[in-house]
């Protein structure tokens, strides 16, 4: 049987907080159609997506998980943002400055899922944590017209200690991310 999996960091508590509270806001001026936001729980930054993965190979993610040596990342928000699709912004999210530890720590894991023959999507590590899908460009330029304008949201230093194999599952309309392991602690 397989599992949709990835590897990601969790995000320390008081910045899961912060970004709840700013979704809620926004949610609660712009009342937008179309704008699929992220739960609180669900807030992550992904480092390497597997996919659909056999059952039978988490015991080697794991222990690729066991083979790194890590310590909390120090880094920093660096801003609310967009990625554009068609000309229009189809994901929001808050960026974070991209440390030589951070990078260095994301290489080191993709090499040794590389070394297991774990296959994962290679697209350019890029450190950020989704906070709402877009799905109306009408709602998309309506959530990038009003971010443009926001001067309240300061990017802070993060502190990531948590580092999770998580699985995607899909029950009752909604996604969850379940965390099958961790290295680090969570705060």
């Amino acid at each position: 049987m397989s599992k949709r999996l990835f590897i990601g960091f969790k995000i320390p508590s008081g910045l899961k907080n912060e970004l709840f509270l700013l979704q809620h806001k926004l949610r609660n001026n712009l009342l937008l159609e179309g704008v699929n936001w992220v739960k609180p729980e669900n807030l992550h930054i992904t480092v390497a997506f597997l996919g659909n993965v056999d059952e039978k190979m988490i015991p080697l993610i794991r222990d690729v998980l066991d083979t790194i040596d890590f310590s909390p990342i120090r880094t920093k928000g660096e801003a609310l943002n967009f990625f554009i699709k068609n000309n229009n912004p189809s994901i929001f999210y808050y960026s974070l400055l991209q440390t030589e530890d951070l990078k260095n720590f994301v290489g080191k894991l993709r090499n040794r899922l590389i070394l297991k023959n774990i296959d994962f999507d290679r697209k350019k590590f890029n450190a950020h944590i989704t906070l709402a899908r877009i799905k109306q460009p009408q709602s998309g330029q309506s959530l990038y017209q009003f971010v443009q304008k926001m001067d309240t949201f300061q990017p802070k230093e993060v502190i990531l200690n948590s580092v999770c194999l998580f699985e995607s599952r899909f029950f009752d309309g909604s996604t969850t991310y379940l965390s099958l392991y961790e290295i680090g602690k969570e705060v």
